[in-house]
């Protein structure tokens, strides 16, 4: 028998502002059950990209923020938010960004 350490959506989206972009990216892959291979497949990039964004060592463009929201099939806006704010986060502003939709 073995035992998975899973997380139920909800308990990974818990205080979202906290988390890093690669912490957000690894929860959420995780609890789709998607590996890293086959996110790097889906993206045409490599597995030891996606490594490093979940470690935190690669810095991640919003395009690429967006990139990645596709692969995993969800809408790019939570994804762009919190690479923004993860991107605040390490440059030491004390700010916090919320994205609204542009009425038309």
């Amino acid at each position: 028998m073995t035992t998975k350490k899973t997380i139920s959506a909800r308990n990974a989206l818990k205080d979202i502002l906290k988390y890093s972009f690669g912490e957000f990216v690894r929860d959420i892959r995780e609890c789709d059950e998607i590996s890293q291979a086959d996110l790097a497949k889906r993206m045409r990039i490599s597995r030891q990209f996606i490594n490093a964004v979940e470690k935190n060592k690669a810095n991640v463009s919003l395009e690429m923020a967006m990139k990645i929201a596709r692969a995993l099939g969800y809408p790019y806006e939570a994804f762009v938010e919190i690479c923004l704010n993860d991107m605040l986060r390490k440059s030491g502003i004390k700010k916090v960004v919320h994205l609204e939709s542009k009425a038309a």
